[in-house]
């Protein structure tokens, strides 16, 4: 205890959020093997078109304002944090109000797109009314390192949640989609109405409209952005229901969950990668970072290599035997994350120089080409071609943002040969990964040396993480 009370409170706070993520994505993981199982193919395929919409259409509806902007205004505006985040959270609300009354008004032709029933628009749309209010609150928590009650509310809902979703499923047999949103998102309401409730009495319900424009002025060029990076991890599953049906959806869906597990890894290393990656440019010392970031890359590589190798079987925990064959999505879905990785690395470097343009250029460029390739592609080939247009895509991302990079820096800072030759292995392994799953013996053959190589270079490992601490 004492020497945890000498830890500090950055250290403290960074650790916690770390927890509080994985609990809480981990909670994903352990309830979707129930939801495969409670709902049909067609009925986890429509659940899961519903959850695309909601990422999607949350970007503009809300307009993105708990993310930089909103950090931003807690450095600019210190001495009227309150007013800022009640302010923040109007102008979302006026944004979502506009964009439901253009829904609405056109609802006959929109309800062909999104394939969902005007209840679960309205639940939707109540969403993206109350919570900013929320985001806003865990965002300013996250800037002032107060994580003890944000660990203890995140942490209830995340098991609340579903829990009350499995039970309305339960309760409501014959209307087991609205039992798993309505009852899922419930939980969450409450929790958002609370927050909104205590963000407005905080600021006395006073509005200072001078902060908007500066806010719409941050924030407009920045959507395009925020879209098309949802546009990528979520447009795939409501293309596939659109050309093809909510049940290759469904499967599509659970693959792309299990992707997923390696991205938990990211986030955590990412979050420690950048404040190392913004102080070593401060010096101009980019041979450390990429000094670092080669054995953080191949390190992430070979996580990524398990899970291919392992995806046979955590697809049998997630989901029964009908969802079988979307193993052989896994492979293309995780090599396509892994190079969002490389994205990471070359963005950090850019966003420290200030030029989000340039990224915004290749976030863009890189989800029309996935919708592009997705909707010429899958009705020739089937669902399965979208596992293999995400690693496509996601590769051509990583390339533009390191071209991005080298424009501003006016220079590689990475080792370029050894990223390249990672890269060239990964999209090996994820094209024909698919005819290891026939032989375990090989499987489990070269997990065992991964596993060795990881043991005789643990002590680099170590070492690249204390660096990074420091």
């Amino acid at each position: 205890m004492t020497k945890l009370s000498k830890i500090p409170l950055p250290a403290k706070a960074s650790f916690a959020f770390l927890i509080m993520s994985i609990i809480e994505k981990g909670l994903v993981f352990i309830t979707s093997p129930i939801y495969t199982r409670l709902l049909t193919q067609s009925e986890f395929g429509q659940v899961s078109v519903f959850l695309s919409w909601l990422n999607l259409i949350g970007v503009i509806a809300m307009f993105c304002l708990s993310t930089g902007m909103f950090n931003n205004g807690m450095l600019d505006y210190e001495h009227d944090r309150d007013g800022f985040s009640f302010s923040m959270l109007v102008l979302s609300n006026i944004v979502t109000a506009l964009c439901f009354v253009i829904i609405l008004s056109v609802w006959p032709y929109v309800k062909l797109i999104l394939d969902i029933d005007l209840p679960l628009l309205y639940l939707m749309f109540l969403i993206f009314f109350l919570q900013p209010a929320f985001n806003f609150w865990m965002a300013r928590q996250r800037f002032e390192y107060k994580y003890k009650l944000l660990s203890a509310v995140v942490l209830s809902y995340a098991f609340l949640s579903p829990l009350t979703a499995i039970i309305c499923i339960y309760l409501f047999p014959n209307h087991k989609i609205y039992g798993r949103l309505f009852g899922g998102e419930s939980i969450l309401l409450c929790v958002y109405l609370a927050f909104y409730l205590y963000t407005g009495a905080k600021a006395k319900w006073k509005i200072n409209t001078s902060y908007w424009k500066v806010a719409i002025l941050f924030n407009l060029p920045l959507i395009p952005h925020y879209l098309s990076g949802y546009v990528l991890n979520n447009s795939n599953r409501i293309i596939i229901a659109n050309l093809v049906n909510n049940t290759a959806a469904a499967k599509y869906s659970v693959a792309y969950t299990i992707a997923l597990a390696v991205t938990m890894v990211w986030t955590a290393i990412n979050g420690s990668l950048i404040p190392y990656t913004y102080e070593k440019c401060k010096n101009n010392d980019f041979k450390s970072i990429s000094n670092i970031t080669s054995p953080i890359l191949i390190s992430y590589a070979a996580m990524c290599v398990v899970l291919i190798l392992l995806a046979p079987e955590m697809l049998r925990i997630m989901a029964p035997a009908s969802y079988y064959e979307s193993v052989y999505i896994i492979p293309p879905i995780v090599g396509g994350i892994f190079f969002t990785s490389m994205y990471f690395v070359f963005a950090n470097v850019v966003y420290y120089y200030k030029k989000p343009k340039y990224v915004m250029f290749a976030s863009v460029t890189a989800a029309s080409l996935n919708i592009a390739l997705n909707w010429f592609f899958i009705p020739r080939f089937g669902y399965f071609v979208a596992g293999y247009t995400t690693l496509f895509c996601y590769l051509t991302q990583a390339v533009f943002d390191y071209y991005a990079m080298k424009k501003v820096v006016g220079k590689s800072i990475y080792n370029m040969r050894l990223l390249t030759a990672l890269g060239m292995v990964m999209v090996c392994i994820s094209l024909v990964s698919n005819f290891l799953y026939h032989s375990d013996v090989l499987r489990y053959g070269l997990i065992a040396v991964v596993f060795l190589l990881a043991i005789i270079f643990r002590h680099k490992v170590f070492e690249t993480i204390k660096r990074v601490k420091k």
